[in-house]
């Protein structure tokens, strides 16, 4: 039985050593790496935004992509905007706009990019997409 974990342990390892070798090498030839966009529109949102953020990270490190997050604040009256500072001053891909005037300008300069915007404060506690689908 500990031989037959140790093997599946050990094959795994390799299976992440590959992957690693793969992407490393995908790295040096100059293969271009898509940026996925989510675009997080608020407005007093401070009880879910940052499990919303570190969760989107955290599923972006997980399937390898690189992730940009912009969040778009509206007329929050909570600590929404000095929860999404906090994070952002942590995760240089995390972006902040206090106002939601440049949203429509934003959604037309990144439309050829694969996005997801979320509008949070217009959800519910309990996400409607699950994460492993994001």
């Amino acid at each position: 039985m500990i031989a037959g974990l140790l093997m599946i342990l050990g094959v795994y390892g390799l299976c992440a050593v590959i992957i690693h070798a793969f992407y490393a090498y995908s790295r040096r030839t100059g293969e271009s790496e898509e940026v996925y966009q989510l675009v997080v529109v608020t407005r007093n949102s401070a009880a879910k935004i940052e499990w919303y953020l570190y969760a989107y990270l955290f599923v972006s490190w997980l399937r390898g992509r690189q992730t940009v997050i912009t969040v778009f604040d509206d007329s929050s009256e909570d600590e929404t905007v000095s929860i999404v500072r906090k994070v952002a001053e942590e995760w240089p891909n995390v972006r902040l706009y206090e106002s939601i005037e440049g949203l429509d300008l934003f959604l037309e300069e990144h439309e050829s990019q694969p996005l997801l915007l979320l509008h949070l404060f217009r959800m519910d506690l309990s996400p409607k997409r699950p994460l492993h689908q994001w």
